[in-house]
């Protein structure tokens, strides 16, 4: 039995010296052995000079599967390098939703010219039509190459029809859409069942009708959490007239997701990243500027209310200077627990499925309940660290324990009620994970703190 070794990554200091010596024969053998993902990695750390010459020694095939795997910036600055004619042959060797992600990266009017420059017709006809749906919808996604009978074949005619579109298909292709006379989605079929039936059967009456499917115009990610709920291989997308246009497949679900953690990161900590790249966020000064910014003024203001609020209460501070050494703790475990419950508000009630008000009423219970007990256990916890450090003053743990319970939880009541309130904004929720609720909870954890404070002196006219 032949041994199967793991295969080295490429160095990329060996293209350094292949390419300034001319070695272009060694070069175009060692690139074309490799696979697209090894080497869309490797070329992420070539300069574009030399980033070029490699991709100009790439046979065809290698060439259109690197494109695909490559950030957009480096695809830009490659498809600044090449004439319209090869773009234009890479973009018909690539599956059709790979190339109008290469071609959205484009201006308008260059995406338009190299598209006129495609000579299959069925080719451009995709093209034009995938270029009609933003980026982020369903039909943005979606690949035009999948298989699709008429209702009204033969299992022998069906066969026939499929041995001769299979080879034509960029995509490895398990389920078969059955369509109706004006191409409406009817059923769906898999290969196995075409396989092992009869050649004399009619497809509609093997076929599946039960469909699970999406309309191009609805957010990739419900699309990409419906092939997921349902264990699919591939997702079909129709019109509103229910006609079949295209299919999404697990790859560009894996892509969907990947995107939308990365989003989702990004707001969570305050980076309004929009479409930016992690490597553009990374380098760019400007465009890091500009993502980090907004979230930052808005956590500037709301923090001076906290700065207001000890500024307020400064003549109870100066009386019980052992109280203001335990404001940073509050502040820290109770902006903790907040996002702990965003996090789990958000990824357990699906932030694609919306938040109904069963859903609301069940998590906001939930999370009282989960805070009060949290906030039983540290505030005691607490209690007896501050009574440590208080020199054996009981009133100091007491007003500490006292303020953190309250505190932890308003900070779980807060952390569920934002990401629904945003949800109803139609602001994104991940946005209430970040900054935003920390800096609103800073206020309140500060309020509450010093106002119990002040009213235990009020009341027994002494210090701690």
């Amino acid at each position: 039995m032949a041994q199967v070794t793991e295969k080295q990554l490429l160095a990329p200091e060996m293209l350094f010296d292949l390419v300034d010596t001319n070695q272009r024969q060694k070069l175009r053998l060692i690139l074309n052995d490799q696979h697209s993902a090894d080497l869309a990695e490797c070329f992420e750390e070539l300069p574009p000079s030399y980033r070029i010459s490699c991709f100009r020694v790439l046979d065809l095939d290698n060439a259109s599967a690197l494109l695909a795997e490559l950030e957009p910036d480096k695809q830009s600055e490659l498809l600044r390098d090449l004439g319209n004619n090869s773009i234009a042959a890479l973009v018909v060797n690539m599956s059709p939703d790979d190339a109008v992600d290469l071609l959205s990266e484009l201006p308008e009017t260059k995406a338009r010219e190299i598209i006129d420059q495609v000579l299959d017709a069925e080719v451009k006809e995709d093209l034009t039509q995938l270029m009609t749906f933003k980026e982020d919808t369903a039909g943005g996604i979606m690949s035009t190459d999948y298989l699709a009978l008429k209702s009204g074949m033969t299992v022998a005619e069906a066969l026939v029809y499929l041995r001769d579109q299979y080879e034509d298909l960029e995509e490895e292709i398990y389920d078969v859409y059955v369509v109706g006379s004006n191409e409406e989605l009817v059923g769906v079929v898999t290969l196995k069942e075409l396989l092992t039936a009869s050649p004399e059967v009619l497809v509609h009456s093997i076929m599946d009708e039960d469909l699970v499917y999406v309309e191009a115009d609805v957010d990739q990610e419900h699309a990409a959490e419906k092939l997921s709920r349902y264990d699919l291989l591939t997702l079909p997308v129709v019109n509103q007239h229910k006609q079949l246009l295209g299919i999404i497949t697990a790859d560009d679900v894996i892509d969907v997701l990947k995107e939308e953690a990365t989003e989702d990161i990004y707001q969570s900590s305050g980076i309004s990243a929009g479409s930016e790249t992690q490597e553009q966020l990374g380098y760019n000064v400007r465009r890091a500027f500009s993502a980090r910014l907004p979230w930052l003024l808005v956590t500037l203001m709301i923090e001076t209310g906290s700065a207001s609020v000890i500024t307020h209460f400064d003549s109870v501070i100066q009386q019980t200077v052992q109280a203001a050494a335990f404001m940073p703790l509050l502040s820290g475990v109770t902006g903790s627990v907040a996002t702990q419950s965003t996090c789990i508000v958000i990824r357990g009630t699906g932030r694609t499925a919306g938040f109904g008000l069963k859903a609301a009423l069940r998590n906001i219970w939930h999370e009282v309940k989960v805070g009060v007990l949290l906030g039983l256990f540290c505030g005691l916890s607490c209690y007896l660290v501050s009574t440590f450090m208080g020199s054996s003053s009981q009133a100091l743990g007491i007003v500490v324990a006292t303020s953190l319970f309250i505190t932890m939880t308003v900070g779980v009541l807060l952390g569920t009620l934002m990401p629904m309130l945003f949800q109803k904004l139609g602001v994104e929720p991940a946005h209430a994970s970040g900054p935003f609720i920390t800096s609103i909870l800073d206020v309140c954890t500060m309020s509450i703190y010093l106002t119990i404070v002040h009213l235990f002196l009020s009341h027994f006219h002494s210090g701690f």
